[in-house]
């Protein structure tokens, strides 16, 4: 390699190095969590510290393992659920995650784009904030419905990189864009 080379080279894979790092990512803008309400139904919930979303998504993942079970037969469920505002969202928000019996859909804030799918025991899911133009996001949160029985409808539990909190609604919407 002659004496130019290496600097262009170094030049080029600096570049390529940079673009892999941020050129897929979308910043950002607040924090998603679960909590349950009296009843004990799941609602999902997002603080955005600034900017906005207006979708949330929510992935499952494949099964726990179970003792009969070997995780690398476990598949991906096939679908995912979403929802929609009409309007940008910013500060806290909540919604339900399922479909309790004789909930309107049509007078929530957030618009399921089909009918979400019941929670299954045993299985992980992942729960986002989006924005229709990639511009913001959320933090992502993953729980189990064994998570949820856990919490009591006071109580928040989301994640602040890899550690999982769990605090006071009062308490999450008050701190956590300090973490941010």
């Amino acid at each position: 390699m002659t004496t130019w080379q290496r600097p262009v080279l170094l030049t080029a894979s600096s570049l390529f190095a940079l673009f892999a790092l941020t050129g897929c990512t979308v910043p950002v803008a607040g924090f998603t969590g679960v909590t349950v309400t009296a009843e004990g139904e799941p609602l999902g919930v997002i603080l955005v510290c600034h900017d906005r979303i207006d979708g949330a998504v929510l992935y499952p993942e494949a099964e726990v393992a179970a003792d009969a079970k070997d995780a690398a037969e476990e598949e991906e469920p096939e679908y995912t659920d979403s929802w929609a505002s009409a309007t940008p969202v910013g500060g806290y928000t909540s919604w339900p995650l399922t479909v309790p019996p004789g909930f309107d859909t049509a007078t929530n804030f957030w618009t399921p784009d089909a009918p979400p799918h019941a929670l299954e025991p045993g299985r992980r899911y992942t729960l986002q904030g989006t924005s229709d133009d990639n511009s913001w996001a959320t933090s992502h949160h993953t729980f189990t419905l064994a998570d949820l029985k856990k919490l009591t409808p006071d109580q928040v539990s989301y994640s602040v990189g890899d550690e999982v909190r769990t605090t006071t609604v009062a308490d999450f919407r008050a701190h956590a864009c300090a973490d941010l």
